[in-house]
């Protein structure tokens, strides 16, 4: 029976090229093998800048479904979902380092540096294997390997309130 890995290894070699003449990209997928019940793989994808469509996710998700069965990629019964990687997207790659630079994100360390393992900041960019990181009008520098977590976050208390109009 091939590892999770190796079958993650195989979709992601599938999946990447459809995700890419889509002109979408591939962010994040997920094989969950549960000890009972069904395997779940999720696909997050996206377009570069953002704005995925829900008819692109359902066409992306037939066509994903068909290549995958025809591979026989994953041995066992499985459920197959694909969305969006959402608001509060996980960052993954280096490249998502520099792409988000300016938003607010939240990363957890593997070891507390400082006294605290979440830091809440302002993304300035990777610089050297670094993620630099603005919190409260100071710089931190995190080592890449350091970093456990990571992903956009929202700011709650500059977002409107009300009925107002968001557009």
């Amino acid at each position: 029976m091939a590892t999770t890995e190796e079958i993650k290894g195989r979709v992601e070699e599938l999946v990447q090229p459809l995700a890419v003449s889509q002109g979408l990209e591939l962010v994040d997928l997920e094989l969950l093998r549960p000890r009972r019940g069904r395997t779940i793989l999720r696909l997050f994808l996206d377009r570069p800048g953002g704005g995925i469509t829900l008819e692109e996710i359902a066409r992306i998700s037939r066509v994903v479904g068909d290549l995958l069965d025809v591979h026989d990629v994953i041995p066992e019964s499985y459920h197959l979902e694909v969305s969006s990687p959402g608001l509060t997207r996980k960052l993954k790659k280096p490249e998502d380092y520099q792409r988000y630079v300016g938003r607010l994100v939240r990363l957890t360390t593997r070891q507390a540096r400082d006294g605290k393992q979440v830091f809440r900041g302002i993304l300035k960019g990777l610089e050297n294997e670094e993620v630099c990181l603005e919190m409260e009008g100071a710089v931190y520098r995190l080592p890449l390997p350091e970093i456990a977590r990571a992903r956009l976050d929202l700011d709650l208390k500059n977002t409107p309130k009300g009925d107002k109009d968001l557009s």
